[in-house]
């Protein structure tokens, strides 16, 4: 059972730097908003633009399958834990 790209390692390290990476400047660009220093709405322009592409392209991640636990746990299906 071969995973796709999108349940790889690599492609889920780069959605969690690019994912900070944008929240780190929506966080910045309110911090520079709220100041009232220049630059703050590019930066929150340029982060929730990044934040919104983001979460376009997560929406074609397969969903996540929960394990079967009772089978861990036979408890929760009714059975005798062994």
């Amino acid at each position: 059972m071969s995973k796709s790209f999108f349940e790889s390692k690599k492609w889920k390290k780069t959605m969690n730097f690019i994912y900070g990476f944008g929240a780190a400047i929506v966080i910045v660009g309110a911090l520079f908003k709220i100041l009232h220093l220049p630059g703050a709405n590019a930066m929150l322009s340029v982060g929730l633009l990044t934040e919104a592409a983001i979460f376009m392209i997560s929406a074609f991640e397969p969903v996540h399958q929960e394990p079967d636990w009772s089978l861990v746990y036979p408890e929760l299906a009714g059975g005798e834990p062994s």
